[in-house]
């Protein structure tokens, strides 16, 4: 504060206290000042610039008068210019206000050097918080000859603080009773910043608002699905909100459906994201209930269409059997005749037992389990895909001992055959291989695994192939309902399907069903263990 020492304090002789004419510039300086006898070419500068801060600048002589103060000081004080220049303290507040002020001045006096303070006091009724600075004025000859001082009033500061601590957290409460995933980004040269995010988003991202906030967008793994740039430079364009619907996939929680909505606030992008799989899943249910309900009036046409002529053919078949008989063949004639008598027998069976199951589902009545060989369903079911497999590669059956299980004929077959050509059209055109594996999972469960060694399936559609109508066969070739009722059929007998696959090297689907509480099969393993059909 040396640069001070040269402004002219003084007045023209007989000038009273309190009366000079540099008042009216909005600071005054007091009358026959001691601290400087000299005129500086920056006097006016000095009072122009003291004027034009936020500040309280003053200046005192040794014994406490004022001879300066500019018209922020003053208005702290309650009073004008002129009233202030020339008194002390005492005279311009209480005696408590007064005597804290003093013993901050004779502390920057005795301390000779600037000192900082925060200081909370009443000044004119007003209670405020300053940030006070004073120092000493020496004159050229290092003598202290008064000091300055500098109180910056933080009350505002601390109110806006207040507000904003006040603002934020009536956000978070509002936020976070919210069922969306809130986030208010900043846009910025190069990227998107998280300002704030709720407790929802917070769950949504897994991990705390406190080390997301301030992070840029692209830090957190995936979220660029909340607010990508160029979607958002689109809203801040147009000033248009967006509002769509998105497919993610999140670690742990598999592939989900948000509904997202973006609005421009300035330079912030404020996204709502709502998390609509069960709505999706939902609607998806009814789609499928409405096809189904249409799928079963169609099957109970085709039931009553199948039956009638399904039972001539089996009369037939008895009749020819009958005749066979009573026919001299020869030895081997009969015996080949014999036998494809009985497969077309077994064959009319099986479209037999189909129209059962096409009439139960279109009448919705209840499924039958009873205990089964798993291993006679698996080599029907063999039987009814070996159409499909024969022409695409080998399979190799390699059955383990099992005891009964709990199961319906009919669907478990269903179930597997589906399995079986979903394999065989997977396969390679050379080298491919299906092998059937059965074995114990605990001692409640036995499993079925179908595995291929075929193209496999991307990891992005390995979540959704039970989803219903899924497909990614060319249009025409699949529905997508397949692997849906298969683990619908396996579900409702008690049991899990399961799939795991890579890309390029192959599939497993694996089946599992309780087993009867009987203990285990009296006969042998099965005889076509092991054996491999080229």
């Amino acid at each position: 504060m040396r640069g001070v020492v040269g402004i002219d304090c003084g007045m023209s002789n007989g000038s009273e206290p309190g009366t000079g004419s540099d008042s009216g510039s909005g600071g005054g300086l007091a009358p026959q000042s001691t601290l400087a006898p000299t005129d500086l070419p920056y006097r006016d500068l000095f009072l122009s610039l003291v004027e034009e801060l936020p500040e309280a600048i003053f200046i005192k002589d040794l014994q406490g008068r004022y001879l300066f103060i500019n018209e922020v000081g003053a208005r702290y004080l309650g009073k004008p210019v002129e009233e202030i220049l020339g008194r002390k303290d005492a005279d311009l507040m209480s005696l408590e206000e007064a005597q804290n002020t003093l013993e901050f001045d004779r502390q920057t006096l005795l301390a000779g050097r600037t000192l900082h303070a925060e200081v909370h006091e009443v000044l004119a009724g007003v209670p405020r918080e300053w940030l006070s600075t004073k120092g000493v004025i020496r004159r050229e000859d290092g003598q202290v000859v008064g000091l300055f001082g500098i109180a910056r009033d933080l009350s505002p500061h601390r109110r806006d603080e207040e507000a904003r601590r006040h603002s934020e957290a009536l956000f978070r409460a509002a936020a976070s009773s919210s069922f969306d995933a809130f986030f208010l980004l900043r846009g910025e040269q190069a990227q998107l910043r998280l300002l704030r995010l709720n407790a929802h988003a917070e769950r949504l991202l897994g991990g705390a608002a406190a080390d997301l906030e301030g992070h840029p967008l692209l830090e957190v793994p995936h979220a660029a699905f909340i607010a990508p740039r160029a979607l958002c430079d689109e809203v801040w364009r147009t000033g248009v909100p967006h509002d769509d619907e998105v497919e993610q996939a999140l670690p742990g929680r598999g592939r989900r459906w948000f509904r997202r909505q973006l609005s421009a606030v300035g330079d912030c992008m404020a996204v709502t994201v709502r998390d609509i799989t069960e709505q999706r899943e939902n609607q998806m249910r009814l789609r499928l209930n409405e096809r189904m309900a249409s799928i079963g009036m169609l099957a109970a046409g085709v039931a009553h269409e199948i039956n009638n002529p399904l039972a001539f053919v089996s009369s037939n078949l008895s009749f020819i059997g009958g005749e066979l008989r009573r026919m001299e063949l020869p030895r081997d004639d009969s015996r080949e005749l014999m036998d494809a008598l009985r497969e077309a027998r077994e064959g009319a069976e099986r479209m037999r037992l189909i129209v059962e199951s096409l009439r139960a589902l279109s009448r919705g009545d209840p499924v039958n389990t009873h205990p089964l060989d798993l291993h006679e369903v698996l080599e029907n079911s063999v039987h009814l895909a070996w159409s499909r497999l024969r022409s695409r590669g080998r399979l190799v059956r390699d059955y383990g001992e099992l005891p009964l299980v709990l199961g319906n004929s009919v669907q478990l077959a269903q179930v597997f055959t589906n399995l079986l050509i979903n394999a065989a059209q997977a396969l390679p055109k050379q080298g491919g291989e299906i092998r059937l594996v059965t074995h114990m999972h605990g001692s409640s469960q036995v499993v079925v695994e179908v595995r291929d060694n075929g193209c496999g399936i991307p990891q992005e559609n390995l979540e959704r192939v039970f989803e219903p109508f899924f497909t990614t066969k060319p249009v025409g070739e699949g529905t997508g309902l397949g692997l849906s009722i298969s683990h619908d059929i396996i579900r409702g007998l008690g049991g899990s399907i399961s799939v795991d696959s890579v890309e390029g090297q192959g599939s497993i689907f694996r089946v599992f069903l309780p087993v009867v509480d009987t203990g285990p099969l009296e006969k042998p393993p099965h005889e076509a263990s092991l054996r491999q059909f080229a």
